[in-house]
């Protein structure tokens, strides 16, 4: 029975320099070196999205369109894969004290993306299974492109006009470039320099309501890896079907034509309407968001998602009010208002039931079904703190 055809995104990562790393260098430590960059890369891709195979210097996955319901998740993840690349081929210079040329060598390596969206169908032969499809050979041939001719980058998140179009997202920006490939026809694709992403991203200042600090805190897990439970918890669209009904969220100011320091929300309940503008962002780390009731700063929130070692993520909120009364009349009232009254936690639950929901359908991983437990503490100040 011939299985059916599905769309989705195809993403190839690959590392630049590999070529020249392995013929200049020991074979037997540039294969470890690059072992262990290649599996912290499965390691990040997965399981948000499917490993198809490695491809020597280079790992191919894929996923459904619904799991990236947003188009500006897919671009963060992407990014978020870069900078845990980075950081790993940093560390392991800073760690080694080996002379030899492949450990002298580390910085040479670099990542480059290729990001499509299309048509593939899945095709079993022996036990081993494969994509195939014009999509797929089109993301392959994406490889061999002028980006680094044209412009000297050795490291860039290179997008299809075709994928823009399917997660409707503007680049803003990008470099244009024009690819030309037999049977294929000509392909306009959009480019980001990751190196200039890299910095904005690691020297972008921290700004992190802490535990003790918070007048409340929850806690809650999901079955969903970082990125799906980020959508879910951010995203005003999904917040709309788990929040209880109490307020409605819409997508605010996107500076940059996506989510980010800068960007907000607005919180719409009964008559009276607040906005959350992000002052931090870490996708799929952490974001904090100061919101403003009738111009005035009334609360700080800070979201910190913790890998499981299940997959899953554990997410951890804490708020704190701005009003100049007690610290436990603070955390009386928050509680108050957010459990008591609009059943915060509950709303929280549901968010991790649909969230699981939805990745279990578009993926089929019905064994990543679980159930977690909700905990809830609250922030009592101590007694010298009054």
């Amino acid at each position: 029975m011939s299985k059916p055809t599905q769309h989705g995104y195809l993403v190839i990562a690959d590392i630049s320099g590999y070529t020249s790393f392995v013929a200049k260098t020991e074979l037997e430590h540039s294969q470890e070196i690059l072992s262990e960059l290649l599996e912290l890369m499965v390691g990040r891709f997965q399981p948000t999205m499917t490993l198809s195979k490695l491809e020597g210097d280079a790992v191919f996955v894929y996923a459904p369109e619904e799991i990236f319901v947003r188009s500006e998740t897919l671009i963060d993840f992407v990014e978020s894969i870069y900078v845990a690349f980075r950081d790993k081929q940093l560390s392991m210079k800073r760690a080694t004290t080996c002379t030899c040329n492949a450990c002298r060598n580390i910085p040479s390596l670099d990542l480059k993306f290729f990001i499509h969206c299309g048509d593939y169908i899945q095709q079993t032969i022996t036990n081993l299974n494969e994509l195939i499809g014009s999509d797929v050979n089109l993301v392959h041939r994406l490889t061999k492109n002028h980006v680094t001719e044209a412009t000297g980058w050795r490291a860039y998140m290179m997008v299809t006009e075709q994928c823009l179009n399917c997660i409707d997202l503007d680049l803003a920006n990008a470099y244009v470039q024009m690819e030309q490939y037999e049977h294929l026809g000509e392909i306009k694709t959009f480019n980001v320099n990751l190196h200039p992403r890299y910095k904005e991203i690691t020297e972008a200042r921290r700004i992190m309501l802490h535990d003790k600090d918070a007048d409340l805190t929850l806690q809650i897990d999901f079955p969903t890896p970082p990125a799906v439970t980020w959508e879910w918890i951010h995203n005003p669209d999904k917040r709309n079907l788990w929040n209880g009904g109490h307020v409605t969220w819409l997508a605010g100011d996107r500076p940059k034509g996506r989510p980010g320091i800068g960007s907000s929300n607005h919180c719409a309940h009964g008559e009276s309407i607040s906005t959350e503008v992000m002052v931090d962002w870490h996708p799929f780390e952490y974001y904090t968001a100061h919101s403003f009731v009738k111009g005035k700063h009334a609360f700080t929130e800070t979201m910190r998602f913790e890998v499981l070692p299940d997959g899953g993520t554990r997410v951890h909120d804490a708020l704190k009010m701005h009003m100049s009364i007690p610290r436990f009349i603070r955390s009386a009232a928050l509680k108050y208002v957010l459990i008591t009254q609009h059943h915060y936690d509950k709303a929280m639950a549901l968010a991790a039931e649909l969230a699981n929901q939805e990745f279990t359908k578009t993926t089929g991983d019905h064994d990543a079904i679980g159930s977690r437990s909700l905990s809830i503490s609250l922030q009592e100040v101590e007694k010298k703190r009054l």
